[in-house]
C-alpha cells in the first residue's frame, strides 16, 4: 500500500510540475499580450481584438490548473490557531476529514464541469470575437478538478497510513 501511494504521488507530482510550467507560460503570454494591447491601443490606436476574451479564458485556466500543485505542496492558506494545539493524531484526523470534504466538492466540480463541457461540444458554441469553441476553455474545469481530486486521494491515503503507524 505504501509503495503504491509513493508511485501515485510521484506520478501526480510529475503532472503537477508539467501543469505548473503550463501556468507559468500562460501567465507570461497574458503579460505579453496585455503589454502589446496597451501599446497598440495608446501608440497606434489599434488594440488587439479579443484580448479581453483571451484573458477571460486564461485567468481561470491558471487558477484551475494550479490547484493540484498548490494542494500537493500544502500551500493553501491555513489558520492553525486552534489546530496547532491539538495532538498530532487529532491533527491528522482533522486533515483527513477536511481533505474528504474538499474531495467531495472537487468531484462535484469535475462531474458538473464535464457535463457542461460535453453540452458546449454538442451545441458547437463558439466565443464570437476569437472564434474558439467554448468547450475548449471549459475543459480546463474538469481537468483541474481531476488533478486536484487525485492529489486529495493520495493525501488521504497517506493520512490513513500515518494513523495506522501511530496506533
Amino acid at each position: 500500500m505504501v509503495e503504491i501511494t509513493k508511485t501515485l504521488d510521484k506520478g501526480i507530482h510529475l503532472i503537477n510540475s508539467a501543469l505548473r510550467y503550463v501556468c507559468m507560460s500562460l501567465l507570461f503570454f497574458m503579460m505579453a499580450l496585455g503589454t502589446c494591447d496597451v501599446m497598440g491601443r495608446y501608440l497606434f490606436n489599434k488594440p488587439i481584438l479579443g484580448t479581453l476574451e483571451i484573458f477571460e479564458i486564461l485567468l481561470p485556466a491558471i487558477v484551475l490548473l494550479g490547484l493540484g500543485y498548490t494542494q500537493g505542496n500544502n500551500a493553501h492558506v491555513r489558520v492553525e490557531l486552534l489546530v496547532s494545539r491539538l495532538s498530532s493524531r487529532k491533527q491528522t484526523v482533522l486533515n483527513f476529514v477536511s481533505n474528504g470534504c474538499a474531495l467531495f466538492i472537487s468531484v462535484l466540480i469535475l462531474w458538473r464541469g464535464w457535463l457542461l463541457t460535453t453540452t458546449y461540444w454538442r451545441m458547437g458554441r463558439m466565443i464570437p470575437t476569437i472564434e474558439v469553441p467554448m468547450f475548449l476553455p471549459q475543459l480546463l474545469v474538469p481537468l483541474g478538478a481531476l488533478v486536484l481530486s487525485l492529489v486529495l486521494i493520495v493525501q488521504m491515503v497517506q493520512y490513513i497510513i500515518q494513523l495506522r503507524e501511530r496506533s
